[in-house]
């Protein structure tokens, strides 16, 4: 037959032509040539696919990022002497017979939109490939959504009207490959509504046993970890849904990150490809690298991968990567990962646990094995993961204290890679591969678990879980941790250390540890967010540029233009910050929470700007360090640091309004100021404070930066020694109270008590319905005592559980769980009161008190808590006021939060007491504490050294003589026998 095409104009007087040949016959080889005028080419061939019914197996191949790369020719070679000669060597010599077609999942050139690109880097290096076989493509970045892409490539036009091309499908024998658009600009809902559709009719047509689809981001990549892509997740997670509906198996294959990348899904029969790179640069270890749990093997080398997919009454697929070496090593087509998917997966046999044996006691807390029996699988499949649980509340497994998914092998980073030659291999970092086993460290002591396990299958089929075993665990040695920022914890030396702390050994206490003093503390919360400007993520507290009250930020070094929430510091909620910004290692930042301080030039560059580099500065307000012991005092901040190319960070100090010292300079570049990827890192710096220093002022700067990464912080403090010796005053972590049964939630025992520890009350006068049957759970009206983990089991959690800071017993007032026996909230507002014993504070310096405390809050509608100070049975004051709405005194979510709160103790003040409210409150959320500690200074220490001596005295004597204001212990401004009294009192007392 002759077919008479049509044509479009090109470029330099070229033309691109376009014939549809219709009516031919299945499973048929066609010879065709090109002509135009008298102008005629070789004579070539292809097969066309068979019919679905035929059942016939086929294979096809995949790759992507073919764009320019360091070795001009690689992509020529991944074409002639890859996929050619592997498919010729393996299966048969005529290439159309053997291969049904390529799927090349973005990055085809490097600037899609340089017409002369597509002749050199693409059709010239893969003619004698796809003369043969067809090629289904989809654009990535480097094709800029350019014409040219939909100009040279005929694509199913069955997408959503107006998006022909962007996205579609191709039945091919019994697979559905999916088409779709990852990019920037088609990141909408539309097409996830279209792929829903698709998916639907995928799950009823007989014909179909597996779906593939392409995209060019990856949702996660481990070597490249910028390419993460929030959007991609949302189609990852249909097609795992896709695949637990009906059971057919999927995989999403993917490019744009330079390595090849294969995994699959904990609970779905779902595989996560990355067929990269034909050319492009190779992505080596050390540059964003994350040991994601879904990839089972990673390798840093250009290649393919081979499908082969069979049809019939045992459908299945097997996925080989061939690799071709990178730049420091050459491989020739070796086989570098195999798997075998059957859509009729027999699951192994449920494994049984072994040891601990069931009810065990005595097992030693710090290392544990679990250990179950051997694998076995009726249709021959090898262990390929196993998923140990381990919780302390029996057959509950929704919060396990252990969740571990492990695999046979995992294919990762060397060990001290540098991105060089050290980071151009993989090697295996299991050292075990017997997964029938798993150790766990450092559980609680005196403890009593539970656990199970189940076992997977090399074709991504699990087994049903275990049955439970029990084990108690005995005595665990602990010691004091210290903190920096005055926290302890009894913990074991491993943790204590790798936390950051200082740990004082066994059995020591925690009263041991030095008292810290918080002289300054920022993690922006106080600043109200509102809308974006620029951005299209939308959200109504989400971003701002005004600063914190006394703070500044300096854009004056930053060009004009740019996207306005960037251009300079500004402060974001961290996770609409990570998905505006298409995520790229953002959310990485777990440490920041509420607001946060940001300088992003990366994001900043996505809007047209005026030349120049980005330089912004955000500078502390003046800090009061008189409190702190010079020789002790530290600069403590929460830091998200990803640099490139010229960028630069630096923190800065001027103490007394002097010379600026550096703190920190880091760059991007190698050298001996490098600063690697450090997204989520607390930076713990010794201040340099000199003798007599009263001030401090803090400047924070990201330099010389143009379209490169990020810094943000969060959560800094100043804090250090007191410069003098501060004595605790009262220490509570309510251990002391005898927790009894539960009464209207699940029966328990030891879990729960209205009473509370000796010498403190509680007033639930203000609850409703207290003492009515029916009318709220008993257990939460008002204030109550409650074991930290039994109150997360029994409430479902709801993020409860993320007050890790408490231990043993605590306080809670929570109203969301009071609410559920009956509806007490219609019988008005919940108003709970918890007062703290009378407190001696008549040896205690005048305006020195501070009160810190772990609290876990959760606001909801109009709740709201108060912490209130009585001096000498007067009034109260309010020294702690958080809303849940918006206001000056809106709090957000804090459910793992250390609160240091000053007290202003004022002169003759003989004793305290606190007052804690949760207030106003209806079906709402929760507010808990624990580990409260009040501290202050000794009248009468005079001489800086823990203990009062005769040197006091001296001391005392000495200021009273030079009237120094630190002598004036009654606050009245005069120097008389007042303060001699009030010095004698305090030391007589020994401040006791």
């Amino acid at each position: 037959m002759s077919v008479m095409g049509s044509s479009g104009a090109s470029q330099n007087g070229a033309r691109i032509h376009h014939t549809m040949i219709n009516n031919l016959q299945p499973d048929t080889v066609y010879y065709y040539r090109v002509g135009t005028g008298s102008a005629v080419g070789e004579v070539l061939s292809f097969r066309t696919p068979a019919e679905t019914s035929a059942e016939q197996s086929f294979r096809f191949a995949a790759l992507s990022d073919t764009q320019g790369g360091p070795i001009s020719d690689m992509h020529t070679r991944t074409i002639n002497e890859g996929i050619i000669a592997f498919v010729q060597n393996e299966f048969g010599p005529v290439i159309h017979d053997e291969l049904a077609f390529v799927i090349e999942p973005g990055d085809l050139v490097s600037t899609g939109s340089d017409y002369d690109q597509w002749k050199t880097q693409y059709f010239d290096e893969t003619q004698n490939l796809y003369q043969h076989v067809p090629i289904y493509p989809v654009p990535g970045n480097h094709e800029q959504d350019s014409h040219w892409f939909f100009d040279y490539f005929k694509l199913p036009e069955n997408g959503t009207p107006g998006f022909e091309e962007h996205w579609w499908y191709k039945d091919h024998g019994n697979i559905r490959l999916v088409g779709l658009d990852s990019n920037n600009a088609y990141r909408i809902q539309p097409q996830l509504d279209w792929l829903d559709g698709v998916l639907a009719d995928a799950a009823t047509n007989d014909d179909i046993d597996f779906v593939f689809a392409q995209l060019h981001h990856p949702h996660l990549s481990g070597i490249w970890t910028p390419g993460n892509t929030a959007y991609t997740g949302l189609i990852v997670d249909k097609l795992e849904a896709f695949s637990d509906t009906t059971g057919k198996p999927s995989i999403h294959f993917f490019g744009h990150t330079h390595a090849y990348e294969r995994g699959q899904s904990k609970d779905h029969s779902h595989l996560w490809v990355n067929v990269a790179a034909g050319e492009g640069g190779i992505d080596y270890w050390d540059q964003s690298d994350v040991d994601y749990d879904e990839f089972q093997r990673v390798f840093p080398e250009w290649g393919f991968v081979i499908m082969e997919v069979d049809a019939g009454d045992d459908p299945k697929f097997r996925l080989r990567r061939i690799n071709r070496g990178n730049n420091y090593f050459e491989r020739d087509n070796e086989v570098m990962d195999d798997i075998t998917i059957r859509r009729y997966n027999n699951e192994p046999e449920v494994p049984s646990p072994i040891a601990p044996s069931d009810g065990q006691t005595q097992v030693d807390p710090d290392l544990v094995e679990l250990r179950a029996s051997v694998f076995s699988d009726s249709d021959g499949g090898t262990h390929l993961e196993s998923q140990f649980q381990l919780t302390k509340i029996q057959g509950d497994y929704v919060n396990p204290v252990i969740d571990r998914w492990i695999r046979f092998e995992n294919w990762f980073m060397v060990e001290g890679a540098d991105g060089g030659e050290s980071g151009s291999y993989s090697v295996n970092t299991v050292e075990d591969p017997d997964i029938s086993k798993v150790s766990v460290a450092y559980l609680d002591g005196l403890t009593t678990y539970y656990w199970r396990v189940r076992y997977r299958d090399s074709g991504l089929g699990w087994s049903d879980w275990s049955d439970e075993f029990s084990f108690t665990t005995g005595s665990a040695p602990t010691g004091a941790c210290c903190f920096h920022d005055g926290f302890c914890d009894q913990l074991r030396e491993n943790i204590c250390v790798a936390q950051g702390g200082d740990w004082l050994g066994l059995d020591s206490d925690c009263e041991n540890c030095p008292q810290v003093v918080v002289a300054f503390s920022e993690d922006f919360d106080t600043v109200p967010l509102g809308s974006p400007v620029d951005e299209g993520t939308p959200g109504d507290h989400v971003w701002t540029s005004l600063s914190p009250g006394g703070w500044i930020v300096d854009r004056t070094g930053v060009p004009g233009g740019g996207v306005t929430e960037w251009r300079g510091w500004g402060f974001a909620d961290p996770i609409w910050w990570a998905q505006t910004a298409d995520d790229q290692g953002r959310s990485g930042f777990t440490r920041a929470s509420g607001a946060t301080a940001i300088a992003d030039p990366d994001e900043w560059d996505d809007a047209p700007r005026d030349p120049g580099t980005y330089n912004s500065w955000l500078e502390s307000p003046v800090i009061d360090i008189t409190r702190l012991d010079p020789n002790n005092a530290k600069l403590i901040f929460d830091s998200s640091w990803r640099p490139e190319v010229n960028q630069r960070a630096m923190v800065t100090a001027v103490f007394d309004h002097g010379s600026e010292i550096v703190l920190i300079d880091w760059h991007s570049q190698p050298g001996p100021s490098f600063k690697p990827d450090a997204t989520d890192e607390t930076v713990v710096l010794d201040l340099p404070v000199p003798m007599g220093a009263q001030t401090l002022e803090l400047r924070f700067g990201l330099l010389d930066a143009e379209n490169n990464w990020w810094w943000a912080i969060d959560n800094i403090a100043v804090v250090g020694q007191a410069s003098a010796e501060r004595m605790t005053i009262l220490q509570e972590d309510f251990e002391s109270v005898p927790l009894g049964p539960s009464v209207d939630e699940s029966p328990s025992d030891s879990v729960w008590t209205d009473v509370p520890p000796q010498g403190w009350s509680v007033d639930d006068s203000g609850v409703p319905g207290i003492g009515l049957d029916g009318e709220g759970v008993t257990e939460w009206e008002g204030w109550a005592f409650t074991d930290r983990d039994w109150w997360v089991g029994i409430a479902a959690d709801q993020l409860r559980s993320e007050f890790v800071s408490a231990r043993g017993a605590i306080a809670v007032a929570d109203p969301d769980e009071w609410d559920d026996l009956g509806n007490p909230e219609a019988l008005g507002a919940y108003n709970a009161l918890m007062q703290s014993p009378a407190i001696d504070i008549a040896s205690v310096r005048v305006d020195s008190l501070q009160i810190a405390f772990d609290s876990s809050w959760r606001p909801e509608d109009n709740q709201r808590v108060e912490l209130r100070v009585s001096f000498d049975n007067g009034p109260y004051q309010i020294l702690l006021d958080w809303r849940s709405q918006a206001g000056d005194q809106f709090h957000p979510d804090s459910t793992n939060e250390r609160v240091l709160i000053d007290i202003p103790n004022p002169p003759g003040a003989s004793t305290m007491a606190l007052e804690f409210a949760m207030l106003d409150a209806a079906n709402d959320w929760w507010w808990a504490i624990d580990n409260l500690m009040i501290t202050g200074l000794c009248a009468a220490e005079f001489d800086g050294i823990p203990g009062l001596t005769f040197f006091d005295v001296s001391g005392f004597l000495s200021a009273f003589q030079n009237q120094s204001p630190h002598a004036d212990l009654n606050a009245d401004l005069a120097f008389n026998f007042f303060d001699a009294q009030v010095f004698i009192q305090a030391f007589l007392s020994g401040c006791g």
